[in-house]
């Protein structure tokens, strides 16, 4: 099929070559269609597509999603370059079947030569929606966000075939951390000079210390490791009251079984809640894992759940200087990067990076 990311030049008889090509459509064809752009993502665009058939089979369906090329400019080029886009596709061609976590039917999955152009078009969930790095979430949907990722932990749990594939993030394997640190000491100064205001100096000195020793933070973790998502956040989840769908893979990688939740309890919780309730959520979570056949006691879950609460700040303070400065995406890595480093700090972090 054609490759296109401009969702103003999909027209009727592409999308009805996608759907038959998935077997989604069977009959019919689609006459017509309409879009709209939704969500506020920074790596990616997404459009919702309204679609009109004749003569379609009933299973064909209503509204698509499509998923694109980010039209900022310095995000696209940032995603393209580090594989996100790449690694997305993969995920879906290669892993997701195996990951037992709750993903999006795909119907066509394209990415150019370059890596740099992609589309992914899914599944329409909705009613269910994202939820928003803004407002911490509640136990309800911290619990339904931590079924899934047990699922994904139990998955590749231990699985030395993750380093096999060149989509799957392995900074410890690759190079040590040592590009990331890299990128991290450049770009600090500047995440300072943007956000600088609203971290506090406790957490300013711990952020200062972790960019220069984030090679200590990749490496220290000897023991069995998973895939993570790897940006496992509030806003790249979506919820209704009794499941959640996870949705944006371009930064998996392999971590520990509580990488995903320790980021998730870090960035999309709101602080005095996380501190009142995550010594009893890292232990369900043990015992969701367990069900699943992963058996980590309660004390070493929360040995890595602490260490875990830095994975969010690489992903924050790169992100940031990585794209261009807007209200709404510079409030959010303000407020992530506030969670992010307290979470660190309340846990005594520092004791992973000697």
């Amino acid at each position: 099929m054609e490759l296109i990311i401009d969702p103003a030049k999909i027209t009727p008889a592409w999308m009805t070559q996608a759907l038959q090509g998935s077997g989604y459509l069977t009959s019919g064809r689609v006459e017509s269609l309409s879009f709209e752009t939704i969500g506020t993502g920074k790596m990616g665009d997404n459009a919702r597509f309204n679609l009109i058939y004749r003569d379609a089979n009933s299973e064909a369906p209503a509204t698509v999603i499509a998923k694109l090329p980010a039209a900022d400019e310095t995000a696209r080029a940032m995603a393209g370059a580090r594989g996100a886009y790449y690694s997305e596709v993969m995920f879906y061609k290669q892993l997701a079947q195996q990951a037992g976590i709750k993903t999006p039917t795909i119907y066509t999955n394209l990415i150019s030569e370059d890596r740099a152009d992609f589309i992914l078009l899914m599944e329409d969930l909705s009613p269910a929606e994202p939820g928003s790095q803004f407002v911490g979430e509640s136990q309800t949907r911290i619990r339904l966000a931590m079924r899934e990722v047990a699922k994904l932990s139990a998955a590749f749990y231990g699985d030395h075939k993750l380093q096999d594939y060149d989509f799957i993030m392995a900074t410890a394997r690759d190079d040590g951390g040592a590009f990331g640190q890299e990128l991290l000491q450049q770009n600090w100064p500047v995440f300072l000079e943007r956000f600088g205001h609203g971290i506090n100096e406790e957490c300013q000195r711990f952020g200062e210390y972790y960019v220069n020793h984030h090679c200590q933070f990749v490496t220290h973790h000897g023991g069995p490791k998973t895939l993570a998502h790897g940006d496992f956040r509030s806003e790249n989840i979506l919820f209704t009251e009794t499941d959640a769908w996870t949705v944006d893979w371009q930064t998996i990688t392999e971590s520990t079984a509580l990488t995903d939740l320790a980021y998730f309890m870090g960035g999309s919780v709101d602080t005095e809640d996380r501190r009142s309730w995550e010594r009893d959520l890292v232990g369900e979570f043990a015992e969701l894992l367990a069900a699943e056949g992963v058996a980590l006691d309660v004390d070493s879950c929360w040995e890595l759940y602490r260490a875990q609460s830095m994975h969010g700040l690489m992903i924050t303070i790169l992100g940031a200087c990585f794209s261009e400065a807007a209200e709404r995406s510079d409030a959010m890595f303000l407020t992530m990067i506030q969670r992010h480093l307290q979470h660190c700090v309340d846990l005594d972090a520092k004791d992973f990076l000697a």
